[in-house]
């Protein structure tokens, strides 16, 4: 099978796609990794990475219940939510979360640094409170 066959119309927007796969288990394994790493990213309990672990678990979850619900669609034969169109759709939509909160990352976490050191340096001429 080539690359041109692979995109094509007939392919991906095949109604009645074979139950009989061995994508089944690299598919499970993706996307029950997906989900792991939305637990572990709700987890964490450092503020400096707070808000982009919240940001990473709202996308990991969210791809990983989709990819689910599509290998349970593709497991009853469901026509068109087991089409390998809506895998494309889920892999195409993981990929464009994953660049849009790495890059939101790229631009929050120098910023936050350069922050957290003004305050730092302001903290540390401010009279501490008095404990009892």
């Amino acid at each position: 099978m080539t690359i041109s066959e692979f995109f094509s119309k007939d392919y991906l927007f095949n109604p009645n796609t074979p139950s009989e796969s061995r994508l089944y288990v690299p598919l499970i394994v993706l996307f029950g990794t997906l989900i792991i790493f939305s637990i572990i990213a709700k987890l964490v309990r450092n503020v400096d990475v707070k808000k982009i672990s919240g940001r990473c678990f709202l996308s990991f979850l969210t791809m990983g219940v989709l990819g689910f619900f599509y290998l349970f669609f593709r497991y009853e034969e469901l026509p068109y939510l087991g089409s390998r169109f809506f895998l494309l759709l889920i892999l195409v939509v993981l990929f464009i979360w994953v660049l849009i909160n790495s890059i939101w990352t790229l631009r929050f976490v120098p910023e936050y640094r350069k922050e957290k050191k003004i305050e730092e340096r302001y903290e540390k001429y401010l009279p501490k409170k008095k404990s009892k």
